[in-house]
């Protein structure tokens, strides 16, 4: 199902959101004035994502190079 929330959940319930897209793996539609506005996704999941993907460059960040 669908995670829906307002941007400004971004920064008043970071953690929350944090929680729910590290324990769900789906990601979580952030809306400003309605409309479609970002998209928020645990990293393992986009890692996955971008691997199925097939070139999608994944950076790490804090990696040793």
């Amino acid at each position: 199902m669908a995670i829906i929330r307002p941007v400004s959940d971004l920064q008043r319930k970071v953690g929350e959101l944090t929680r729910l897209a590290k324990e769900t793996k789906e990601p979580i539609y952030l809306t400003k004035n309605g409309a479609e506005h970002l998209v928020l996704i645990d990293f393992d999941e986009f890692e996955r994502l971008a691997k199925l993907a097939g070139g999608v460059a994944v950076i790490k960040v804090g990696a040793a190079t």
